[in-house]
């Protein structure tokens, strides 16, 4: 192994591990702020690193035709995201919810063929289908209107990180991946503004460990996993070398969260999570590019 697809498999599992971190964290942020003042305070502060490293590589120009496209990224990708992940956190556990957002490459591709012209093979859709049965598992296993809207949140996610994945794709012809990133992260703290009286006051009662918490999930699955994604994809030599990781994901949040609670999922997150692991392995078998988080 050549020293620079080492150091992308590095980066990738590094990044990979600090976004398994954020469905623990943020599930335990949320006994003490709501859904709408943490996404401001994770993507705000994200927000200000990324502009800051900006400002530093002399990178910050964009022209004023691009300012729609970027608030539309920030919202997809950041704003709406976190809100329909942070109350979709509210009811689901953490692997749960791992095991939902990794559907994200799968709606990527589906929404890449309405609007790129890709086509999906037989076997594609077949794939699908089974992920979406497995989804099926956990929404009617335990018959649990809680947990079925819980589910029904992060499906809502993955679907909005998807339309994000192909705003990036839209975008990085002309822009870096920190550009894209970093100007996102700024419209969506924007777009979520409305909850600051709220953040502010959460703030001030805060303990502190829900305090540093909340710095986690803004510099680190935030700013800083964005940076070693883009620096892995950067010099890996086939971009499937770094995106199969994202199947890891969900068994390293099963562990996080065993670690951190004490407690493992229940069967319908085993059963179900097993059939959409399994439907996305056989979907991006051998297939270079699979997406992003």
């Amino acid at each position: 192994m050549n020293r620079d697809r080492l150091f992308s498999q590095l980066y990738a599992f590094v990044t990979v591990a600090m976004w398994s971190g954020a469905y623990v964290v943020t599930k335990i942020s949320l006994q003490h702020f709501t859904a709408g003042p943490l996404g401001l305070l994770r993507c705000g502060l994200a927000a200000i690193c990324l502009m800051t490293l900006l400002i530093w590589r002399r990178q910050l120009t964009v022209s004023l035709r691009d300012i729609p496209v970027f608030v539309l990224s920030g919202a997809c990708g950041f704003a709406l995201y976190f809100l329909a992940f942070n109350t979709g956190s509210l009811s689901v556990n953490p692997t749960t919810g791992s095991v939902i957002i990794a559907l994200c490459p799968v709606f990527t591709s589906l929404l890449a063929q309405r609007v790129f012209r890709e086509k999906l093979t037989v076997r594609k859709w077949l794939a699908t289908a089974v992920a979406f049965s497995g989804v099926l598992v956990m929404l009617l296993w335990e018959g649990s209107l809680q947990m079925s809207r819980g589910v029904i949140w992060m499906l809502g996610a993955a679907v909005l990180l998807s339309i994000y994945n192909l705003l990036q794709r839209g975008l990085a012809s002309r822009f870096s991946p920190l550009q894209i990133t970093a100007w996102s992260f700024l419209f969506g703290t924007l777009l979520l503004s409305g909850s600051l009286p709220e953040a502010l006051l959460g703030i001030r009662d805060a303990p502190p460990l829900h305090l540093l918490l909340v710095v986690f999930l803004g510099v680190f699955p935030g700013a800083l996993a964005y940076v070693t994604w883009s620096r892995a994809l950067a010099i890996a030599e086939q971009t499937s070398q770094v995106t199969n990781w994202m199947f890891v994901t969900p068994f390293m949040a099963l562990l996080l969260e065993y670690g951190v609670t004490g407690q493992f999922p229940g069967v319908a997150t085993f059963v179900g999570g097993g059939i959409i692991i399994s439907a996305l392995v056989c979907f991006f078998w051998s297939i270079p590019g699979a997406g992003e988080k």
